[in-house]
C-alpha cells in the first residue's frame, strides 16, 4: 500500500513503469478498485482540487519505478499555468472517463468482459505483455469470487489469449483479448489517445 484512504498528501507520485490502483473502501472494511494510475497519470493528484487529504487508498500493483515530488512545489507549478497544469487536467479528463466507463461496466457487464477490460489496462501501463498479481488481488479488482476469476481466467487461457501461472499472467493474444472484452475498454482507450 503506498497511500491510505486519509493519508495526507504531503507529495505527489509519477509512475513510471510502476502502476497504482486506486481502491475505494466502506466503512465496513468492503472495498472495490475506483481505477488505475501509470504512466500516464500522478497518483495524490486530488491536491490540485483543493483537498489535503487521500479519499482513497492506492495500492502499487507493478512496482517499476516512478518519480516523487513534493506537494508544495506541485502546487507552485500548476498555479503558474503552462505544461503541467495542461498535463494535469488532461489527466483529469482521462481518469474521470475511467472512473465512469468502470462504474457503468462493473453494472452491467459480466465477469468475463471485466476481467478482460482490466487486464487490457493492465497491459496498457505494463512495460511488457506480464501482469504480476495474485488471484486475490486479481479478485479485488474485478469485484468477484477468487473462484469466479479462476474460472473465468482459465476460459481466457483456453481460448489462447493469456497464460496463467503462479501469479503471472500473460498476454499472448492480445487482439484476441480485446474481443472478449466490452466497449468499455474502447471509450477509455480513446480517452488515453486524447
Amino acid at each position: 500500500m503506498l497511500l491510505n484512504a486519509g493519508d495526507p498528501i504531503d507529495n505527489l507520485f509519477f509512475p513510471e513503469g510502476a502502476m497504482g490502483s486506486v481502491v475505494g473502501v466502506t466503512a465496513q472494511g468492503g472495498s472495490a478498485e475506483i481505477g488505475l494510475i501509470g504512466w500516464e497519470g500522478v497518483i495524490g493528484a486530488e491536491i490540485f482540487l483543493g483537498a489535503d487529504r487521500m479519499a482513497n487508498r492506492v495500492n502499487i500493483q507493478m512496482p517499476d519505478g516512478g518519480y516523487v515530488l513534493p506537494a508544495d512545489v506541485a502546487l507552485r507549478e500548476f498555479e503558474r499555468g503552462g505544461p503541467f497544469q495542461a498535463g494535469v487536467l488532461r489527466f483529469f479528463y482521462r481518469f474521470l472517463t475511467q472512473i465512469s466507463q468502470t462504474a457503468v461496466c462493473n453494472a452491467l457487464h459480466g465477469l468475463e468482459q471485466r476481467l478482460s477490460r482490466w487486464l487490457l489496462m493492465c497491459l496498457d501501463r505494463s512495460p511488457d505483455d506480464k501482469i504480476r498479481l495474485t488471484q486475490e488481488f486479481l479478485s479485488l479488482m474485478v469485484g468477484a469470487s477468487r473462484q469466479s476469476v479462476s474460472m473465468v481466467a482459465s476460459m481466457l487461457q483456453d481460448a489462447g489469449v493469456i497464460t496463467y501461472s503462479r501469479g503471472v499472467i500473460r498476454v499472448v493474444h492480445r487482439d484476441g483479448l480485446e474481443r472478449f472484452a466490452c466497449d468499455c475498454y474502447a471509450v477509455m482507450r480513446r480517452a488515453q489517445e486524447l
